[in-house]
């Protein structure tokens, strides 16, 4: 069982985790909203013509922020054994 300290010392750790929490599910929502505002021009200028190395590079650095954001959002590298009693 995991007891979490009730130290004030170790409340700014806490705040900073939440205020960066929140700051990374912002960033994800505003990479997601700016996706889906563009997607219409998006398809009509990039999917429909012919590929090319730009076409590639250009979905390619498009995508990956989606699944880079997504990936911060849920992976935590919050150290919880410095921030309990575990004996």
């Amino acid at each position: 069982m995991t007891i979490v300290l009730n130290d004030p010392g170790v409340w700014p750790v806490f705040s900073y985790f939440r205020a960066m929490s929140y700051f990374e599910v912002a960033c994800f929502t505003a990479v997601v909203y700016d996706w889906a505002l563009t997607f219409g021009q998006e398809f009509e200028l990039v999917w429909r013509q012919r590929w090319s190395l730009m076409t590639f590079l250009y979905l390619s650095v498009r995508y990956m922020g989606i699944p880079y954001t997504a990936y911060v959002c849920t992976a935590k590298n919050i150290p919880s054994v410095s921030l309990t009693d575990a004996g």
